[in-house]
């Protein structure tokens, strides 16, 4: 696999305290979120603590799931001067619920509302047992897209508010597609996620974040084509019409990605690969499982896969079936750890 294909990898990296001695979790977790905040925890080992990241750099932006039991954070003015973090933590618990300590009338962020904070302003948070996925901005790619950019700190809004859950809804999607996703394509929506954020966060939408508001109805259109993948009859006539979208449009909003052919063949490709690997298809031929994915002529299909993996069909069975892993640049993580991301977000 040449050096070029194996840099369009995303950078993954993953925390779970349950993976570690029991002694040893509580320390490690308070050293690894430390890069942000200063923690509490509000349940030991023996009740039941635990703390797991799934996290993607993507260019200068991270992305991360959170689930946790309950703790209390803070990011004091000390800690802000020592850490010299300028950025926005842009945040949706999808379960449980956070608060600020210390105030009788907290405001509380609960499941869907867009909680958003400010790295360089000091908080005091309490939270209960929760699941939550977070994106963390440096403020030079954030804030000239605000209205009041050094006014969002600990804002709270609300989860019905139609921009954001569109916000929330393209979020989890392209969390939920980090995967399946190669470096350029995930690096090419960021611009329009952030446009999508900050209309979510102005309460607007303008020229400047139209194309977030685009973004969002890709996300449509994409969790429509994952529905339909393996459907013959999937085209883009069909996506057209079941949208009432433009060609033009279809074509603008499937370009970062390649096209609308090009999408559904590297996924349908990814479906295949998944396939191969698996021993719930081990009685079905290489060509049996080209033309339950989308390929028909098994000369296409090993052509077509030889070009994404730098692999055939075959080699990534015998691969597999010997128990061997696969090469870096088609199932690999790197090992840069999310806490030395976030510690240069701003930087």
């Amino acid at each position: 696999m040449s050096d070029a294909s194996s840099e369009q990898k995303l950078l993954r990296s993953r925390f779970d305290s349950r993976s570690l001695p029991a002694q040893l979790a509580q320390s490690a977790w308070s050293e690894a979120i430390s890069v942000i905040f200063d923690s509490r925890l509000r349940k030991n080992a023996e009740e039941g603590f635990f703390a797991h990241v799934d996290a993607a750099f993507l260019g200068d932006v991270a992305l991360g799931r959170l689930r946790s039991t309950a703790q209390d954070f803070d990011r004091s003015r000390y800690k802000i001067a020592r850490d010299g973090m300028d950025g926005y933590l842009l945040q949706f618990y999808l379960s449980g619920r956070s608060a600020s300590r210390g105030a009788s009338n907290s405001e509380v962020a609960g499941e869907g509302d867009l909680y958003v904070i400010d790295m360089a302003q000091p908080l005091s948070t309490t939270t209960t047992d929760h699941d939550q996925i977070s994106l963390v901005v440096p403020r030079r790619l954030l804030s000239a897209r605000l209205e009041g950019p050094d006014a969002s700190h600990m804002r709270i809004i609300p989860a019905g508010l139609p921009l954001v859950t569109l916000f929330r809804e393209s979020l989890k999607s392209f969390h939920g597609q980090i995967d399946n996703m190669s470096r350029l394509e995930a690096e090419a929506v960021i611009h329009p996620l952030l446009d999508l954020a900050a209309a979510a966060i102005n309460g607007h939408v303008d020229e400047r974040s139209m194309a977030g508001v685009n973004l969002a109805h890709f996300v449509g259109l994409r969790r429509h084509v994952e529905d339909n993948l393996l459907d013959p009859d999937l085209t883009l006539d069909g996506l057209l019409a079941t949208f009432g979208l433009s060609r033009r449009k279809a074509y603008r909003l499937f370009e970062p990605v390649g096209g609308f052919a090009t999408y559904v063949n590297r996924r349908r490709l990814q479906r295949a690969l998944q396939a191969l690997r698996s021993p719930d298809w081990r009685h079905a031929s290489i060509s049996e499982i080209g033309t339950a994915h989308g390929f028909p002529n098994p000369e296409n299909f090993s052509r077509a896969f030889r070009r994404e993996y730098g692999l055939s069909p075959r080699e990534v069975r015998q691969l597999a079936d010997s128990g061997r892993s696969l090469p870096d640049a088609m199932g690999g993580r790197s090992e840069m750890g999310w806490t030395q991301w976030i510690a240069n977000i701003g930087r």
